[in-house]
């Protein structure tokens, strides 16, 4: 059975533990603000996209009803 290790590297390890969580909690947070600015440009561009779309329709001649 092997020795407990001592509350000084217990202490250690786990501050390393936390550094390592917070870097990919960042890395976490840096991948959600891209896809975050993907959607927003992808919901951007099917408004302008329908308004196109909108104003085709309008041009088009209707027919008697």
């Amino acid at each position: 059975m092997s020795r407990t290790p001592s509350l000084e590297t217990q202490v250690r390890s786990l501050r390393r533990q936390l550094a390592e969580e917070e870097q990919r909690a960042v890395g976490f947070m840096r991948e959600r603000d891209i896809y975050r600015v993907r959607a927003t440009k992808a919901e951007q561009e099917c408004a302008e996209w329908k308004a196109r779309f909108d104003k085709l329709l309008e041009r088009t001649p209707k027919e008697p009803s």
